[in-house]
């Protein structure tokens, strides 16, 4: 039996059915023009009961010129495990829409150094981009650079962190809900522990680097034990000196027995493991986050409790998605896009790795 095929829906069949004009079904499908809103409405209905597809390889074709989306991430080789992930995202990512005329460009700088931040982000202004993804971990600088995007209409998207910015030209965030990420790793915390414990924050950081999305997961933590008894202090560590974190660390646990849980609000959690590890004290709850190298090792030995999986690699593809589908397709991109939080032990990280 010979099998029949549908046949592909057309804008002049949107037209019909809508009973509007075909310039009319373009303005709508293109965001062209005044389109009054029971009109829109009508023909959005319409292409929706035909599932209307379109030819995006003949409408990236059409254009006669590339579209360039670039991406601004922490360059990993600077002891910055975490943005290996992306790497390898963004070359599939890249591979993909090569064919639709579209060519990605990863750009890194060192997360360490604001004055790198802004080199790279004077060399993504020279491209004259169609699109940019950017992890904006320098707030001051990024807003700067914004500023120049809205000025030139180009659409940005951030992910990881997210920055409040006065314009329309931000698109899209994509990462986790820093607050609710905390909440999460308190009460995983809390139900690990016995009740009226002593709990420590520790923020691993560079002192240098913006870290609001940090400070979130911070403010979600002590959020959920506000009106529980228990007993937490925050340190903070500036990983810049050369003798820390080994220095602090040692202050605070070497004869000291009182502490039940530790919380590590960025991915550098391997760093309190390994000391445990050299002075021979595993008795904690240590809650963490990301699946880097370091960090799964000592899950895997449960020098580490628990992992916090942020999943960064998706987050680049996702962003990079919503820009094509935002340039080429003229699809409306939700403002806010949060991330899974998923928490991760020893027996269910090889469903991860």
């Amino acid at each position: 039996m010979k099998k029949s095929y549908k046949k592909p829906v057309g804008v002049k069949d949107i037209a019909a059915k809508a009973g509007v004009s075909i310039g009319t079904v373009d303005r709508v499908l293109h965001n062209r023009g005044e389109v009054k809103a029971s009109t829109h409405k009508k023909v959005m209905a319409v292409i929706e009961e035909l599932e209307y597809t379109p030819n995006i390889m003949a409408k990236s074709l059409a254009r006669k010129r590339t579209v360039q989306i670039v991406i601004v991430i922490p360059n990993p080789d600077n002891n910055n495990p975490y943005w290996e992930k992306p790497v390898e995202k963004i070359k599939q990512v890249k591979k993909e829409l090569i064919n639709f005329n579209v060519d990605v460009v990863c750009e890194y700088y060192d997360a360490s150094n604001e004055k790198s931040f802004e080199i790279t982000m004077n060399k993504v202004c020279r491209y004259e981009p169609d699109g940019v993804v950017l992890n904006p971990i320098f707030k001051n600088t990024t807003l700067k650079f914004v500023d120049i995007f809205n000025n030139k209409n180009i659409p940005y998207v951030f992910i990881d962190i997210d920055i409040d910015v006065d314009n329309n030209n931000k698109l899209s965030f994509f990462g986790q809900n820093a607050k609710q990420s905390g909440r999460v790793a308190a009460n995983t915390m809390y139900l690990s522990t016995p009740r009226n414990s002593r709990y420590l924050i520790i923020k691993l950081s560079n002192k240098k680097v913006f870290s609001t999305h940090i400070d979130g997961r911070i403010d979600g933590f002590i959020q959920f034990f506000k009106n529980k008894k228990s007993n937490i202090k925050t340190i903070e560590i500036d990983l810049s000196n050369k003798n820390e974190p080994y220095t602090s660390l040692s202050e605070i646990f070497i004869d000291n027995e009182s502490i039940n849980g530790v919380f590590i609000p960025n991915s550098r959690s391997y760093k309190l493991a390994d000391f445990l590890e050299s002075i021979g004290k595993n008795n904690y709850i240590i809650v963490g986050y990301d699946l880097i190298e370091q960090n799964v090792k000592h899950l895997e030995k449960e020098n580490i409790t628990y992992l916090i999986n942020q999943k960064p690699e998706k987050q680049v593809y996702d962003a990079v998605m919503a820009l094509f589908n935002h340039i080429l397709l003229k699809k409306k991109i939700e403002k806010t896009n949060y991330s899974a939080i998923d928490i991760l032990i020893k027996e269910n990280i090889n469903y991860y790795k």
